[in-house]
């Protein structure tokens, strides 16, 4: 990401799967010493690992509604207008553009895993919004995906990336930050600063910088650390977010309960969203 050749190995760690078809499965990733960026070392059939992935098991429910109603909300914050015309790159199950349409957005969606959103003539549009929300870090190519994301925002649009934040993962403590290495499936985990330098080298203006993740807030138990222990509760598995609720004499304990109730101030810095604004027509055309 950060153009050093070669690029300076700071750090190395084998890192289990998270998913629970592969949990006996580890796989070695390595941090840039220049742009603290984290990239998979191994190189695996995608395909293969994709066939297993519990996130085409999601389903609507309230508490997805109440995180994707977040998302929308941080995009309104940006500037977007409430019948903007929205592109959720890389929308897996749609969901997040089921509920945009319910808030009044012209939402469209695109997922080349998804059939029912693999449809190309989306990319054929230009958008006022374009969202990629936990895209990045799966492709093979993030510099290239920017330039998608750019050429399907119309000109003084918006983009908006979420990640997780290389720079908040520590390595040496491979086992406590395994979702947000989500082992092989991130090809490269950008440090916030890489992506804000990735985007300004593309002349884009960042408008909102936020340092948590949107599936984090102050509802109770609807928060990162209650999720976490719970997942710990059971196997540890991203799985045990779609499976059947299950009762876990863990969440009764003191530590839990107060994540519970104020676990979204404590939510860690792991994961970022940025919000940028392309360069109005008329100084794109200059440049």
């Amino acid at each position: 990401m950060c153009g050093a050749e070669p690029a300076p190995v700071a750090e190395t760690a084998r890192v289990r799967s998270n998913v629970r078809a592969h949990r006996d499965q580890a796989f070695a990733v390595w941090r840039c010493g220049a742009c603290r960026s984290i990239h998979a070392a191994d190189e695996v059939d995608l395909d293969h690992y994709y066939r297993d992935y519990p996130f085409q098991r999601a389903q609507p429910s309230r508490v997805l509604r109440h995180f994707h109603g977040r998302l929308g909300q941080r995009l309104r914050r940006a500037g977007a207008a409430a019948d903007a015309r929205v592109l959720d790159y890389g929308c897996g199950s749609g969901l997040l553009v089921d509920e945009l349409r319910r808030r009044g957005a012209d939402a469209h969606g695109y997922d080349r895993y998804t059939p029912g959103f693999a449809d190309e003539a989306a990319l054929a549009r230009t958008y006022d919004v374009v969202l990629a929300q936990d895209v990045i870090e799966h492709v093979a190519a993030p510099r290239a995906l920017l330039a998608t994301l750019e050429g399907l925002g119309r000109p003084g649009g918006l983009i908006a990336i979420g990640t997780p934040d290389a720079a908040a993962l520590d390595l040496g403590e491979p086992e406590r930050f395994v979702h947000s290495l989500h082992q092989p499936y991130h090809r490269h985990i950008l440090s916030g600063a890489a992506l804000r330098a990735a985007a300004a080298a593309r002349g884009w203006r960042l408008v909102r910088w936020y340092h948590t993740t949107y599936a984090s807030s102050w509802v109770p138990t609807l928060n990162q650390p209650y999720l976490q222990r719970y997942l710990r509760a059971v196997d540890d598995t991203l799985d045990v977010a779609f499976d059947p609720p299950q009762v876990r004499l863990a969440m009764f304990a003191p530590g839990a309960l107060l994540d519970a109730a104020i676990g979204h101030w404590r939510s860690p810095p792991t994961d970022v969203m940025g919000v940028f604004q392309l360069q109005p027509s008329e100084i794109a055309s200059v440049t």
